[in-house]
């Protein structure tokens, strides 16, 4: 414990002073800074990322994650990484953060917005933080080119679809989910009825809503999951008999980002695919 403390005392003592220009050691604790880091920053100012940052799944820069140091949110790997900034989450571990603003290492918590104004809003923020506005202003002009190719038609009565997760969540207002199909031209019939944020409803209330389309995402193969081999159970497919059930990828909703544009043109497709049926 002794060495241990002396080792710690030594990286403080030699880690690098808060600069007044733009960070050159930037560390991230959560995949979503992970994937927000990676996207707009200097490669030379990543320091570490977490080690969720490679999980195919999930992290949507998987394969540039690879070049970089991971770290699992600890305060020893934080500090060995001599950051001279830490982006964090709302909901990284307190207790790390309230650690490390006590040795002094300076800390940006981006809110991580769950709609498109608010997504811009954190890359806006962060490229600031980083010094590259440009880059950040670049990454806001593809995904607005993105999102005007894939404009909802006016003029037709939009199909309802609901997003029907393992253990039988859906997405309610206040989700990504429920953007994307807003701005993929889908009405959501949990957020019209009231629901906010992830929540499990049963299968007769699904079955009341009136569905046009069911959406999934599973996290790995349904295999390994009892909760996501319920959405294979054949009692769930006589009573939604007639209404399609299609997979958008995990990955584009575990957190919010410019990833968020590719699920409408996932969502988009499908909206076409049905009308054209």
């Amino acid at each position: 414990m002794q060495a241990k403390a002396i080792a710690l005392l030594l990286i403080l003592l030699t880690a690098p002073a808060a600069a007044a220009g733009p960070p050159q050691r930037v560390v991230s604790v959560n995949l979503c800074t992970d994937q927000l880091l990676l996207m707009l920053a200097d490669p030379r100012q990543v320091a570490s990322v977490s080690y969720l940052s490679r999980e195919r799944q999930s992290s949507f820069v998987a394969e540039q994650a690879a070049g970089y140091p991971l770290n699992h949110a600890r305060t020893e790997e934080v500090i060995g990484h001599r950051p001279d900034l830490v982006l964090a989450a709302p909901y990284t571990n307190p207790r790390l953060l309230a650690t490390l603003e006590k040795l002094g290492f300076v800390i940006e918590k981006l809110p991580l917005g769950y709609t498109l104004e608010g997504i811009i809003k954190d890359i806006r923020r962060l490229a600031a933080r980083l010094g590259q506005t440009q880059r950040g202003e670049v990454l806001i002009e593809q995904m607005h080119h993105r999102l005007q190719h894939n404009d909802a038609p006016t003029g037709l009565l939009s199909p309802k679809a609901l997003f029907y997760q393992p253990r039988g969540y859906t997405s309610g207002a206040n989700t990504l989910q429920n953007e994307a199909l807003r701005l993929a031209g889908w009405r959501n019939p949990a957020a019209e009825q009231g629901v906010e944020g992830y929540v499990a409803v049963d299968l007769e209330q699904v079955i009341l809503w009136q569905p046009d389309t069911l959406f999934t995402s599973t996290y790995k193969d349904r295999s390994i999951s009892l909760a996501e081999r319920q959405l294979e159970h054949p009692a769930l497919k006589r009573l939604l008999a007639g209404i399609p059930m299609l997979e958008i990828p995990y990955k584009y909703w575990i957190c919010p980002g410019p990833m968020l544009v590719e699920a409408v043109a996932l969502l988009r497709k499908a909206r076409e695919e049905r009308d054209a049926r």
